[in-house]
């Protein structure tokens, strides 16, 4: 009786502790986004001006031409730039904003890439996309994407169960280990894609993936910088990311042969289409991620 009452204290004590733990969790700041296309997009203010940009874990900070152009930036070093989404190269500037206020946080004295991506809004149909905000402005913090909630929570330490270590990827992109069809893969995660999964093709190759399901023609399957994303779409029987198991997944496997899909040291990409059913939180300081 004895030993069963002293085990019921310990348990007690550590399911408290556990709780106590988890449960410290507060963040340090929180911005409300809109979801739009998979994609969120939160309010930035430069110049008593307010617009709307992504927050994407794929990119850096980013300023959209036009956006540029209503702020009067002073546009240098103009060079020629691939490994976007799609399959060419674009131009890039890069600029320096005195001051961008993002939520109750303001970055001063920041360089911003500049580009056109007029074609991303037109072909998907954006009402706006007129910047972005990425790894340097997140780097500092655990940042959790509330989906249900649509808010951007941003930690200064956090703790929750069932985290998954990842490495950075290009150094600053998420990439960790997974399962796809039960078979190890590294893949990364981009707040930026908004296809639930992309399935690199020389993986699919290698796997059999390519000759093993019924695929669709090559078609159009999103805009990303350097153009279309050219692919063949079909439903991924099941992926496994940590303890979250994922079946008939929506994926694409791009046909480029240039880009950032046709990178061989990556077999895949998490997007937005799994992202939005979860919270997601991305820990820069512990470099580990959570699905919630």
């Amino acid at each position: 009786m004895r030993k069963t009452c002293l085990a019921a204290i310990l348990w007690l004590f550590l399911t408290a502790g556990v709780i106590a733990c988890f449960g410290q969790n507060k963040p340090a700041f929180s911005i409300p986004f809109t979801l739009i296309d998979n994609r969120p997009y939160i309010e930035v203010k430069i110049k008593q001006h307010t617009f709307h940009f992504m927050l994407d874990c794929g990119a850096d900070y980013g300023l959209e031409a036009k956006t540029a152009k209503i702020l009067n930036q002073k546009l240098v070093d103009p060079m020629m730039m691939g490994g976007g989404a799609g399959a060419g190269k674009v131009t890039v500037w890069k600029t320096t904003v005195d001051t961008a206020k993002i939520g109750p946080v303001a970055v001063s004295k920041t360089k911003f890439l500049v580009v056109d991506m007029s074609e991303i809004i037109s072909k998907l149909h954006l009402p706006y996309l007129d910047g972005m905000i990425g790894y340097q402005f997140m780097k500092d913090y655990a940042v959790q994407f509330d989906y249900p909630h649509h808010r951007i929570n941003f930690y200064s330490a956090y703790s929750a169960p069932s985290s998954i270590p990842f490495t950075l990827y290009g150094g600053s992109i998420p990439q960790f280990k997974a399962k796809i069809d039960g078979v190890d893969a590294i893949v990364i995660v981009d707040t930026g894609d908004r296809t639930a999964f992309t399935l690199l093709n020389h993986f699919a190759i290698q796997t059999g993936i390519i000759k093993r399901y019924p695929l669709t023609d090559t078609m159009v399957t999103g805009f990303g910088l350097g153009g279309p994303v050219m692919a063949r779409r079909f439903s991924l029987h099941q992926l496994q990311v940590g303890n979250v198991k994922l079946t008939n997944i929506a994926s694409r496997i791009p046909m480029a042969k240039t880009g950032a899909f046709a990178d061989t040291h990556i077999d895949g990409s998490v997007g937005g289409g799994i992202l939005k059913q979860y919270k997601f939180t991305i820990d820069y300081k512990k470099q580990q991620i959570y699905f919630e």
